[in-house]
């Protein structure tokens, strides 16, 4: 799950690794005698609405990708997981889906979607098996399977230890994969206002808004702590925002400058917040070279944009 600002999206030695097959044996080049790569993007995204409406999307892909291919090209290809982030304390434009300027597809070489047999993620006590499905063609450069959640409503806990166990295929061995998923953001407020306020909350054209919240764990890695990365996105119904990243220290800002102007259209303006705590890592197993599992939890309510007081 690589994402376009690279190192500022914090990567941590969470996982617990390969559990049954085979050893991988260790190499310094990731490309097997084949010529090619395995590489797996792991995607947990869970939303919690107005009305206490909780939804649940897992997404897992397993690609053989060939000698020379571009393994981030691959991976917004194949979509679903690309991640955009500013750097921390900083903010950015997000473009309407479907503007965007389309990947040229000269480096991807071929991409074949592995089948793992049956997979299945579990959080605590509650157990999710995903679903296979056939990946629709892109010129013929992409063929195979990848895994989703079979029901967006099936809520699964945070925090909590999740585990993502195959049981194995003719492709790949049998593997499980531990991770730790943080908490959802609590306690968000724009200002003085509780984001489950809803209605009630305005921000003004050129005006900044601080936004808040219960500060994440600080996670120990080696002889350093890290956080998690917070991100804010302020986006109309036209698809036209701003996403703004945070250190998950508990506070962050959105300049003034960001809020409004000719983009956001005739105002007041409708407009949907969501915030964001995001927790990244990587793995290996037997037959995956690379591996990379994100949780991005979120909570999301509306505001509107007024125009500035005269």
């Amino acid at each position: 799950m690589r994402s376009s600002n690279g190192p500022q999206l914090a990567l941590f030695a969470l996982f617990g690794l390969a559990v049954g097959g085979c050893s991988a044996p260790v190499v310094d080049d990731p490309v097997s005698a084949t010529g090619s790569t395995t590489e797996a993007i792991v995607l947990v995204e869970r939303s919690a609405a107005e009305g206490g409406i909780v939804q649940t999307n897992v997404s897992a892909k397993f690609m053989r990708l060939s000698s020379g291919a571009d393994p981030d090209l691959a991976e917004r290809v194949v979509g679903g997981s690309w991640l955009e982030l500013p750097a921390p304390g900083e903010c950015m434009i997000v473009a309407p889906f479907g503007t965007a300027e389309e990947p040229s597809l000269s480096g991807l070489g071929s991409i074949e979607l592995l089948d793992v047999g049956d997979l299945t993620i579990q959080a605590g006590s509650k157990a999710m098996p995903l679903a296979a499905r056939a990946f629709p063609d892109v010129g013929a450069l992409v063929s195979g399977v990848f895994y989703t959640s079979r029901d967006a409503r099936s809520d699964l806990p945070v925090p909590a230890r999740y585990v993502l166990e195959s049981n194995g295929s003719g492709t790949l061995e049998r593997f499980a994969i531990e991770a730790e998923a943080p908490a959802a953001p609590e306690d968000v407020r724009i200002g003085e206002v509780p984001l489950a306020d809803g209605a009630g909350l305005e921000l003004e054209e050129g005006v900044g808004a601080v936004v808040s919240w219960r500060a994440g764990q600080t996670l120990a890695k080696a002889s350093k702590t890290e956080v998690d990365v917070v991100y804010v996105d302020l986006t109309t119904a036209s698809g036209t925002g701003v996403r703004c990243s945070y250190n998950d220290t508990g506070e962050g800002a959105i300049p003034a400058s960001f809020v409004g102007g000719k983009a956001w259209g005739p105002l007041p303006a409708a407009a949907t917040i969501s915030v964001h705590r995001v927790r990244q890592g990587t793995f290996t197993a037997s037959g995956i070279d690379a591996g990379d599992l994100r949780f991005d939890l979120s909570v999301v309510g509306r505001a509107t944009v007024v125009s500035a007081a005269p």
